[in-house]
């Protein structure tokens, strides 16, 4: 059952990479947002299954590290500014729902992949500790909204890390302002409210 829900993201994932590339639109960028947002999902499988405490860390901490790229997508919101802001012709609609889709997928898979992660977490160190659960989802929720401040304000992807980890961890350190904390509060609350929804649709399936 797990393996076929496993292919079913990735076909949907292939499916939506080439109704973006074969199609005239502006939106080609959501190939490599939607693609970022699928890393984590995989990443998370992998750790569900691990059995190795040093890999299962290194899985860990590259899930955390990715994971803010599936939640970033609903900032893709803004480029509808590229087509119109209101409804109205053939072009738009498409567009539309072309940006709503690769979102939603974005998002949904993140949502996955945090299922994996906290499933797992359960099971060798949270077990059924509703408060370290908890504190585990704001300190997540937390961090998401700072990198996705970061990716979205400042554009810095989380490959920098790897690529430029000195000049991106300075800059890092660069933006912490009144603004920043702001959106932090905004989005930590954002993603709180769309995860608890989330999880309460999956207990009513």
């Amino acid at each position: 059952m797990m393996a076929s829900k496993k292919w079913v993201y990735r076909i949907m994932v292939i499916l939506f990479f080439c109704l973006v590339y074969f199609t005239e639109n502006r939106y080609q960028f959501l190939i490599l947002n939607v693609g970022l947002a699928y890393i984590p999902l995989e990443i998370s499988w992998l750790y569900a299954k691990s059995k190795q405490k040093i890999l299962s860390i290194a899985l860990f901490v590259g899930w955390l590290l990715f994971y803010p790229n599936a939640f970033y997508m609903l900032t893709d919101f803004f480029h509808l500014s590229a087509v119109g802001m209101t409804i109205s012709s053939p072009d738009v609609y498409f567009h539309f729902s072309l940006l709503t889709a690769g979102i939603m997928l974005g998002v949904f898979m993140g949502f996955e992949s945090l299922t994996a992660i906290t499933t797992k977490l359960k099971q060798t160190i949270i077990g059924n500790k509703i408060v370290l659960l908890s504190g585990f989802y704001v300190v997540l929720s937390i961090l998401s909204a700072y990198a996705i401040y970061l990716g979205r304000f400042l554009r810095i992807h989380t490959v920098y890390l790897i690529t430029d980890f000195t000049g991106t961890m300075n800059t890092v350190l660069d933006t912490i302002d009144l603004e920043m904390v702001h959106f932090v509060g905004v989005f930590t609350l954002l993603h709180l409210v769309i995860l608890f929804l989330y999880q309460m649709a999956k207990k009513n399936v």
